[in-house]
């Protein structure tokens, strides 16, 4: 059932589990456990809607670089970041997991098969698993192959058809076995020894609740997972002996760092443009091989092709429109929508045919094309989350960010373009971007892509680490944390399908004793 804290009298607060978080990892989490019998008890600090009171917890000092996803993408609301996001899916590569002799702490504390059967799992609960899995597959149904580059690897991106958690998962979430307490924000987390014995919550209108389990995860974001067990409370933190928590943040570095100029527009969109099948989106990447990668002794790197007209917002419009219509959402198309088709028929009409007809995405005679590229960061990277000394409206300490970029990130990112200059050189001319020649002029055309990770390190070791590699904290018998916070590398791909795979994995652990 769903409730709001702010309304309603508290009933059940005891559960198998209680849940901190109603985003894609605390919702994938709660439905796994509500499948394996479990009684959950969820929570949520925002509402059913996004409302700019409740993003008030969320303002943020920033110490160093700018950076966009303090604020801009993260949201209090029930679904979390999935009520806003794309819905692009992506496993972490194999390299990812790997301890790597030229990156110092990179690895995972288990190598990437651990998490195969969980990534399956996680395509069903992302409405993912009826889509054609396997790149080659796509390919051939659209009477195409697999395109191929020297020293780069193609690959494609998947798209949830339905993005919102809290819309696909409906029907568990307002079940039996579940209780979601909206406008409940953790604000302490109760402890008896080494054991988590309740979570202390409150409303922004100043009423509290104690909510008890005999087991707590927090499916926080990065950045609030952090500035949560940061928070002062009497004694040491039993969680942070190795001084490690809030240390090495990483966010993926995205850049237009080159303009591209395909020899052949048909060609070019042969290639890159998205592709349509079956009701899922398919999106042509790139990215350097593993071995190009090793040879060179840089960090992972892709890039996705951005295009830029004069009639992009018109283009823009006119494909939500489409969407609407093609997939029978008639309820979600608004005036808006409807005056756009009329004032833009022409575009409409040729979006309409790429798609229908070719089952590809449609772009402009004028767009420029841009090589996107995204770049992990360093484990040991040098950007920290702390806490200001302002108090939100909840009481608590606010986040300080500190956001950095290394000059091996710098590096990577122009070694990228370098081999696709080359790689390209068939079917495009790639031109670089100025900024790429000095390192000031290409850290200001750098940003972030609200890719939060790491701040609560993964590793088996206290003195290494904040979570075990099953993600209990440590010093903490009973209390966990599945956040993309516990990331050890970021690899360059979306971090959510890896996040719910940890959660499917966690739910399999909570539920084997």
């Amino acid at each position: 059932m769903i409730y709001d804290l702010q309304s309603d009298s508290p009933v059940s607060l005891c559960a198998d589990v209680c849940i901190v978080g109603a985003g894609a990892a605390g919702i994938a989490l709660a439905v796994e456990l509500a499948h394996r019998g479990k009684r959950v008890l969820l929570l949520e600090g925002g509402g059913s809607n996004l409302k700019d009171e409740t993003q008030e917890p969320y303002r943020s000092e920033i110490a160093g670089l700018p950076h966009r996803g303090v604020h801009d993408g993260r949201f209090r609301v029930h679904g979390g970041t999935t009520t806003q996001w794309g819905g692009q899916i992506l496993e972490l590569d194999e390299l990812d997991f790997a301890d790597r002799s030229w990156i110092p702490q990179s690895g995972w504390p288990f190598a990437k098969s651990e998490l195969i059967p969980f990534y399956s799992r996680a395509l069903e609960l992302e409405g993912v698993d009826r889509s054609i899995l396997n790149d080659e597959d796509v390919w051939r149904t659209l009477g195409e192959t697999r395109p191929s580059l020297a020293d780069m690897d193609t690959y494609l991106s998947r798209w949830c058809p339905e993005p919102n958690f809290a819309r696909l998962h409906r029907s568990t979430l307002d079940g039996p076995s579940v209780d979601v307490w909206l406008h409940a924000t953790a604000v302490e987390l109760l402890l008896d020894g080494n054991r988590a014995v309740g979570i202390r919550t409150c409303t922004q209108n100043g009423k509290q609740a104690v909510f008890k389990a005999d087991e707590y995860v927090f499916c926080l974001g990065a950045i609030e997972s952090s500035r949560f067990f940061l928070q002062p409370r009497s004694g040491q933190l039993p969680w942070n002996s190795s001084g490690l928590l809030g240390c090495h943040f990483q966010d993926h570095i995205d850049c237009n760092a080159a303009t591209v100029i395909p020899r052949s527009r048909r060609e070019w969109q042969r290639r890159f443009d998205s592709i349509f099948l079956r009701g899922f989106k398919y999106q042509p990447k790139i990215k350097l091989s593993a071995r190009t990668t090793q040879d060179e002794r840089i960090l992972n790197t892709a890039a996705s092709m951005a295009s830029e007209s004069e009639s992009a917002e018109a283009l823009a419009g006119t494909r939500t429109a489409a969407k609407h219509l093609l997939g029978g959402r008639f309820r979600e198309l608004r005036a808006a929508h409807l005056a756009g088709i009329v004032r833009h028929s022409p575009s409409f009409l040729q979006q309409t045919y790429r798609y229908v007809a070719k089952s590809r995405s449609y772009q402009p005679p004028d767009a420029v094309i841009s090589l996107r590229v995204h770049c992990e960061q360093e484990p040991t990277s040098r950007s920290r989350i702390t806490l200001s000394d302002q108090r939100d409206s909840l009481g608590l300490l606010r986040t300080k960010l500190s956001w950095t970029i290394s000059p091996l990130e710098l590096q990577s990112i122009r070694r990228f373009v370098a081999h696709a200059q080359s790689a390209f050189d068939s079917i495009a001319k790639v031109i670089p971007s100025p900024a790429l020649s000095s390192d000031a002029a290409l850290i200001e055309r750098s940003q972030d892509s609200f890719h939060h990770m790491g701040g609560m390190r993964m590793h088996a070791a206290p003195s290494h680490g904040v979570v075990t590699p099953d993600l209990r904290l440590h010093g903490i018998d009973n209390a966990y944390v599945c956040s993309s916070a516990v990331f050890p590398t970021s690899g360059f791909s979306n971090p959510t399908h890896t996040l719910i795979a940890l959660a499917v994995r966690l739910a399999r652990h909570l539920t084997a004793h």
